[in-house]
């Protein structure tokens, strides 16, 4: 009896199944790749920063206007490739064109009052050359005369006719000379009109060649804002261009600054483009921190102080090569990692 009970518990046991029996090692196998991971990303950590803080930046440039004026055509849409110098929108110059003409006028009538200041300052260097002479002959006669009275073969009173006619030649010729000077001054004033009126004739044009609105460097139309018939204001913004280069502004913490340096290689991907590895290096770092350049920086001296970690800006010069087909454009998100070896 007892032994058929013995062979009953033995039978009625339960057996281990291989499920359980490779259960152990499971679970050994996940601490062991757990370990491995873990000690690879802190290998990795070790040599890299990272930062999600960064997106795609371009130069963009307002295209505004110099001159106010009515809008005669517009040669570009929304976001058209353009050249650089490429004409994007004509003003009506036909008011700019009549101040051309009329400074143009100007420049004549100051040329003109310079030949009559020419022509009067040559008149009187005649008249003062006529004077010279005049006063050298009186002069002459009253020194004849005074001799002639001391041989007693003249009288006082030619002698006091000859005097007063000297004094009044000596006169006479001080305000020629006066008048010389003065017409010879009135040239100088009038050669410095032509040169103002030369000035507003180039000002004038100035402001005609404004009225043509160029590109100032290749790139994509944006946010175009004009139509044409439509009164503009000088330093209205009428339209953007995006420059087609590109390059990432990427804000590291202050923490991960201490071995950054300039020309160390990046690796970055894009939001847009997840798969996808792109390529770059590390070009510039910001000489203050981005709260410093902020509206209303923070100012810790007043006492209201709570130490927050921040961010520097990272300029890193994109590889054009690694991008093969994918398009990039100012503010799009990345997530960069940058190499920083011991």
């Amino acid at each position: 009896m007892a032994q058929t009970t013995e062979e009953t518990i033995e039978t009625t046991a339960p057996k281990k199944g291989p499920v359980k029996r490779a259960l152990p090692f499971v679970f050994v196998a996940i601490l062991i790749a757990g370990a491995i991971y873990g000690w690879s990303i802190i290998q990795f950590n070790r040599v890299h920063v990272n930062s999600d803080d960064a997106q795609i930046d371009a130069e963009i440039s307002p295209i505004i206007p110099r001159v106010s004026g009515y809008v005669a055509s517009v040669s570009v849409k929304e976001n058209d490739n353009v050249d650089s110098n490429a004409v994007l929108v004509k003003l009506d110059t036909r008011d700019l064109e009549i101040k051309v003409q009329s400074a143009e006028a100007a420049i004549e009538n100051a040329q003109a009052a310079v030949r009559s200041a020419q022509a009067a300052a040559t008149a009187s260097k005649a008249n003062l050359a006529t004077a010279e002479v005049m006063r050298k002959k009186t002069a002459n006669d009253l020194a004849r005369a005074e001799g002639l009275m001391r041989g007693n073969a003249g009288t006082q009173e030619q002698v006091d006719a000859m005097k007063a006619a000297a004094e009044s030649a000596e006169a006479q010729l001080h305000t020629v000379t006066d008048q010389a000077a003065a017409a010879q001054s009135q040239v100088a004033v009038a050669e410095s009109i032509v040169k103002q009126r030369m000035s507003d004739l180039d000002n004038a044009k100035l402001q005609l060649s404004y009225a043509t609105i160029t590109a100032p460097m290749s790139g994509i139309i944006a946010k175009k804002n004009v139509q044409v018939g439509e009164f503009i204001q000088a330093g209205q913004p009428l339209m953007a261009i995006a420059e087609k280069g590109i390059w990432i502004t990427a804000n590291f913490k202050e923490t991960q600054m201490e071995k950054m340096q300039v020309g160390q290689k990046v690796e970055f991907t894009a939001d847009a483009f997840p798969d996808a590895v792109f390529r770059g290096t590390v070009q510039s770092v910001s000489p203050a921190t981005g709260a410093k350049f902020s509206l209303l920086p923070p100012d810790n001296s007043t006492g209201n102080f709570v130490k927050v970690t921040q961010r520097v800006p990272v300029r890193i010069q994109v590889d054009e090569a690694s991008l093969g087909k994918a398009v990039l454009r100012p503010g799009m998100s990345v997530d960069v990692t940058v190499s920083t070896p011991k």
